[in-house]
C-alpha cells in the first residue's frame, strides 16, 4: 500500500508540474484562433463567425498576470423585417473589429485562470448582407445623413468588458470569455450594444531565459 501511495503521489506531482509551467517574471506570447457567437442587444438572432490574433502575458507573481492582445473579430447579428405586405425578409449585420484586450488573470489552480479586464475595439468594416446583395453600412448612412440632415453612422470605437476563464496544459490554452459591450453601436436611435461569446484555442510561446 505504501508503494502504491508513493506511486500515486509521484504521478500527481508530475501532472501538477506539467500544468504549472509559468512563474513570476515569465513573459509569453500566444497566437490564437477561435469561434464567436455574437449578437447585438436588439437583434433577433446571433451569428457564428471566427476570430484570430495574438496575446502577450507577463507573470507579475506566480498566480497573477497582466496581458495585452490584438484580435481581429467578426461580430454582428441577424434580423427579421416585414414589408408593407407583411412579407418577412432576413438580413445580417456584419461588423469587423480589431480588439485590444487588456486583461488581468488570476490562477486559482495550476493551469486554471479566471480573467477580467477592458477591451477597446476599432471598427474596420460594417456591412448588411441580404439574400442577393451586400451593402456597405458606412456608405449607406453617409447618404442617409445627407438626406436626413444629421450625422448618422456606425461608431468607429467600441469598448467592452471581457470576463472569462482559461485552462492551460503543456502550453496549449483553451479560453472562453464573454465580451459585454458598453458603447452604442450606432450614434442615433435606440441604444444597442455588442454582445459576444468567444471560445479560442492558443499556444503559449515563452520568451526570454
Amino acid at each position: 500500500m505504501k508503494r502504491l501511495m508513493t506511486f500515486i503521489a509521484a504521478i500527481l506531482l508530475t501532472t501538477v508540474a506539467a500544468m504549472a509551467q509559468h512563474e513570476e517574471g515569465d513573459f509569453t506570447v500566444q497566437p490564437k484562433v477561435g469561434l464567436n457567437i455574437a449578437t447585438l442587444s436588439d437583434a433577433d438572432k446571433a451569428i457564428t463567425d471566427l476570430h484570430f490574433g495574438i496575446e502577450a502575458e507577463y507573470m507579475v507573481t506566480d498566480n497573477f498576470s497582466l496581458g495585452l492582445g490584438a484580435i481581429l473579430s467578426n461580430q454582428g447579428a441577424k434580423y427579421d423585417y416585414y414589408d408593407l405586405d407583411n412579407e418577412r425578409y432576413k438580413y445580417t449585420v456584419d461588423l469587423d473589429y480589431v480588439h485590444v484586450p487588456v486583461l488581468a488573470s488570476f490562477y486559482v489552480l495550476p493551469g486554471l485562470a479566471v480573467k477580467a479586464g477592458v477591451q477597446p475595439g476599432f471598427k474596420m468594416r460594417a456591412k448588411a448582407k441580404f439574400d442577393d446583395r451586400t451593402i456597405d453600412l458606412d456608405e449607406l448612412y453617409k447618404l442617409g445623413s445627407e438626406l436626413a440632415g444629421e450625422d448618422i453612422k456606425v461608431s468607429k470605437f467600441d469598448l467592452s468588458i471581457p470576463v472569462g476563464i482559461s485552462y492551460e496544459y503543456k502550453n496549449i490554452v483553451l479560453d472562453a470569455r464573454y465580451n459585454w459591450g458598453l458603447l452604442k453601436v450606432m450614434n442615433v436611435g435606440d441604444a444597442f450594444y455588442n454582445r459576444c461569446f468567444m471560445l479560442s484555442l492558443g499556444y503559449k510561446l515563452e520568451l526570454g531565459d
